[in-house]
């Protein structure tokens, strides 16, 4: 049975609820690269007591999995609208993004730990934007989900209740990704990637061994 416009609203605001918090665990365990590698581990090791006991983690995948589906009928509805302003745009280009890197990301880090037995630490991110040409790629893919989801997060308040500062708030968006990916890239820190980190990422298209 279709699900409702109004049912898939509801339902995608109320796990929105949920992710956001595991979302603001992960959000402070990237700013604590601030401190450096040693801070981000603590930092990690804290988070992960709570989101990967194995219940947990499972009901996140599949919180992130029905999010996107969710996300894709609203998009389908909004498609439907003859008038669409900048701040339709704003979240339907949002969240076509998140979608994408939600399933890639999730996807990758999955795989990399469970398949390949390898940590998805701080050396795991920072490897991708520290290693040639794969720091290339990365740099813009890391900073346009963290735009991407504070333009989501600003649209959806925008449309309950209108407020000016709502448009500048968007500029948080590639502050907080920059700081991020020079956080992880080694810009508050001396970061020497572990070999087998260095091996891994040997085996992807175009970097050199």
């Amino acid at each position: 049975m279709e699900i409702k416009a109004a049912q898939a609203k509801r339902a995608h605001r109320n796990l929105a609820g949920f992710l956001l918090l595991f979302i603001a665990v992960h959000f402070a365990t990237h700013f604590s690269t601030l401190g450096g590698v040693e801070a981000h581990s603590t930092a990690l090791g804290w988070g992960r007591m709570v989101y990967q006991f194995p219940l947990v983690e499972i009901a996140l995948v599949l919180a992130f999995a029905a999010q996107v589906m969710l996300g894709f009928r609203l998009l389908a509805s909004i498609a439907k609208r003859k008038r669409k302003g900048l701040w339709h745009r704003v979240q339907v280009f949002s969240a076509c993004y998140l979608a994408y890197f939600i399933v890639a990301h999730t996807t990758a880090a999955l795989v990399t730990r469970l398949g390949f037995g390898l940590d998805t630490n701080f050396y795991w991110a920072s490897a991708t934007l520290r290693i040639e040409p794969l720091k290339y790629g990365f740099a813009p893919y890391y900073t346009l989900a963290v735009i991407a989801l504070f333009s989501h997060i600003l649209a959806a308040l925008h449309f309950r209740r209108n407020r000016k500062w709502h448009a500048y708030a968007l500029a948080l968006g590639p502050v907080v990704g920059v700081v991020f990916v020079m956080g992880y890239g080694g810009g508050f820190d001396t970061v020497d990637l572990p070999q087998e980190y260095q091996d891994f990422y040997a085996n992807f298209p175009g970097v050199e061994g």
